[in-house]
């Protein structure tokens, strides 16, 4: 393993080698099809069991690096199929992988940057991290846990904090500006002597050599204060919690009536509170957005620009980026039936804003990770043209030269587009104080699909009841 900390390393070369070599393509999305179709008619035991399928054949749909995958779609899909128990065991499981990739990747230096990321073990983003301990949290309630529920909602905040300082820079890092600088001068200088080449001077943006972001976006998650007035407000010696947790989503400018009858005295002795929950539509999934990385302060492609075209882009490389796109869902509202009285859920929490705000936070030191990459293999090029134009070939001779390697760069840089695809879009609450009993319990969705529940509704206790729609 490289590593920058005692100062530029020997090499390079070997490392400029076989870098194209070293790139996978992350599982395509068309493997999901079956999984997705089952989900979109809200047969979840059939997405499982496509699941299952599709890992017992011979290439699994889920390879062992994306371990943290399978456990959150698996865990996700359990916990809508009602498996509560199953879906604690997976999920428990994806946080715990989680954890285990990032405390691997604070150890990892600058040698980690040389391969595409969709080689490597995937850790799960942040937000994946933030829900996965909610829905943990919903699987402690039903599984009559709510203790371990109350304080995993609660943590879910305090990784919400941990994100400022995640990403920023530290004076010990090994990606630190002068050691990366001095790491592609390195580079630079090594690949140009193998070749019998003189060496020239390579220019790092500073944008790109600090990452730090200034704040976090996302300052909460209402979800998560929802639960936590629930899991809460009749634990003894945590009253107070509930009360708090109605504040922090009031700050965030959830001020929808219903959310006072949430508090504990506005609960008539005798009565007991029902909570809905309702999970519309699919979070957003990644894809690839390609942008220019200029190569002007390459000597020979340089050179060679005044011929460039948007065919040959000989003078202009790939950074390969993730992206988050919206998948639309067409429903717009939700109203509960209960025994026929009606409710209409608010919207409480859009996790695809939520997704956007938390990548925001860690997207500089992707792009960063993305340049550096790109940057070190597309030496190879500028070494290829300088060496056709070392030997007095015609300018043909060095396009072709310097076109074949690029080729390889191109199509080696390809952005880290995996990521969970089962988690709901859009989450809609509302609540209604009953007299103990059991109740029909029926979703109206604005698409006109329907979902009825029967449950036992107790005074003093937590009662929810969830649905799902993801179309």
């Amino acid at each position: 393993m490289m590593n920058l900390k005692n100062g530029p390393v020997k090499n390079v070369p070997l490392v400029l080698g076989v870098t194209f070599l070293l790139f996978a393509c992350a599982t395509k999305p068309d493997v999901y099809k079956e999984i997705d179709s089952a989900v979109e008619a809200a047969s979840f035991e059939d997405a499982l069991a496509a699941i299952e399928k599709g890992q017992a054949a011979k290439k699994p749909f889920y390879s062992e690096d994306n371990a943290v995958l399978l456990y959150l779609d698996k865990g996700n899909l359990e916990h809508y199929a009602g498996k509560y128990a199953e879906s604690s065991t997976d999920l428990d499981e994806a946080e715990r992988l989680i954890r285990e990739a990032y405390t691997k990747s604070v150890t990892a230096d600058i040698a980690s940057y040389f391969v595409n990321d969709n080689t490597k073990e995937y850790a799960g983003e942040d937000y994946e991290d933030i829900y996965t301990n909610i829905f943990r949290a919903l699987d402690y309630y039903h599984n009559g846990e709510i203790d371990n529920a109350a304080a995993l909602v609660n943590g879910a905040t305090d990784r919400i904090k941990a994100l400022a300082g995640k990403y920023v820079v530290k004076e010990d890092s090994a990606v630190r500006p002068e050691l990366v600088t001095a790491f592609i001068a390195d580079a630079v200088g090594i690949a140009c002597a193998a070749a019998g080449l003189p060496g020239f001077l390579v220019p790092i943006p500073d944008e790109i050599l600090k990452p730090n972001p200034a704040a976090v976006p996302f300052e909460n998650s209402a979800l998560a204060k929802y639960l936590e007035i629930i899991f809460t407000r009749y634990v003894e010696g945590r009253q107070e919690w509930a009360d708090l947790a109605l504040q922090d989503i009031e700050k965030l400018g959830k001020t929808f009536s219903s959310l006072n009858d949430e508090k504990v005295e506005a609960i008539p002795a005798g009565k007991a509170r029902l909570n809905f929950i309702g999970f519309t539509g699919r979070s957003p999934a990644k894809v690839e957005k390609i942008e220019d990385l200029d190569l002007f302060f390459f000597p020979a492609l340089s050179a060679l620009r005044p011929i460039d075209n948007a065919k040959m882009r000989l003078t202009y490389g790939n950074l390969a980026l993730p992206s988050l796109e919206p998948r639309p869902s067409d429903i717009t509202s939700v109203e509960i039936d209960v025994n026929g009285q009606k409710v209409t859920l608010d919207l409480l929490e859009d996790i695809g804003e939520v997704m956007q705000g938390v990548f925001g936070v860690k997207y500089p030191s992707i792009r960063t990770k993305t340049y550096i990459r790109a940057l070190i293999k597309y030496i190879a090029v500028e070494v290829a043209a300088q060496v056709a134009v070392n030997r007095g070939l015609p300018q043909l001779a060095v396009i072709a030269a310097a076109t074949a390697a690029k080729k390889g760069v191109d199509a080696s840089e390809k952005a880290d587009i995996r990521g969970g695809r089962y988690l709901p879009g859009k989450v809609w609450v509302g609540g209604i104080t009953l007299d103990p009993g059991t109740y029909d319990v029926t979703f109206r969705f604005s698409n006109g699909d329907t979902v009825t529940k029967n449950i036992t509704v107790q005074a003093n206790k937590a009662n929810i009841v969830e649905a799902f729609n993801l179309r």
